[in-house]
């Protein structure tokens, strides 16, 4: 000991209980919310044909359309169409996605001009054994911003390829 230190200091490597429960806890916890995201996938495809699920591909604010328009293609050329009006103003333009037209239809949804508060929307209605009715929905946006720019915004979505006639119906 040296002749400065009055006590010897003692060291305790002792974890208090109260940690090691906050530790199990925590853990707990993480192991638990990993399957939040999971039901709410499953609440969200709740009702809807596994078969017929649209995908999101692209969304962008400028489709070059002042009024509303919708495409169903299905091969790589109209798609290429499509975007060789998109990209006309843009450099660089906006890439071309991957789509497999064998397997899949691709869906494009242009809302014609709108303000920039109001995002367009596609979700499958209806499926009968003879068609698949889809309906454009107009979502206001969560933030409002501070801009009330008027945009021309698109939305490309696929859809597993189906002999079913595809309508799209207009909702508000």
């Amino acid at each position: 000991m040296r002749p400065s230190m009055k006590k010897p200091i003692k060291v305790d490597i002792r974890i208090p209980l109260c940690r090691i429960g906050s530790i199990y806890i925590t853990i707990l916890v993480l192991l638990l919310s990993c399957n939040g995201h999971k039901k709410t996938l499953e609440k969200n495809l709740e009702g809807a044909n596994p078969e017929y699920i649209l995908t999101l591909l692209l969304q962008d604010d400028y489709s070059g359309l002042d009024v509303e328009e919708t495409h169903i293609i299905t091969n790589a050329k109209e798609l290429r169409q499509f975007f060789l009006k998109v990209n006309r103003t843009r450099k660089p333009g906006l890439p071309l996605p991957t789509v497999d037209f064998s397997q899949e239809t691709v869906l494009i949804y242009c809302s014609g001009e709108k303000n920039r508060q109001v995002l367009p929307k596609l979700s499958i209605k209806d499926v009968t054994d003879e068609e698949i009715v889809i309906a454009s929905i107009l979502e206001e946006k969560q933030k409002k911003s501070a801009s009330n720019a008027i945009i021309s915004p698109f939305s490309i979505y696929k859809i597993p390829s189906t002999q079913k006639k595809i309508i799209f119906q207009k909702n508000r």
